[in-house]
């Protein structure tokens, strides 16, 4: 099984699915955090 898994990591596709993996958690977690930085102040009502 180690064999295997040492096999699928050195393969080059991997690298990039690893890759596109953690740019799309990043971009979510960016647009996310975003949101609420960027709107907070108008969606608050000023008095």
């Amino acid at each position: 099984m180690i064999e295997a898994m040492v096999n699928w990591a050195g393969q080059a596709s991997t690298a990039w699915w690893v890759l596109s993996v953690a740019v799309l958690v990043i971009l979510v977690e960016a647009i996310r955090v975003s949101k609420d930085v960027l709107w907070a102040d108008m969606i608050e009502e000023d008095e």
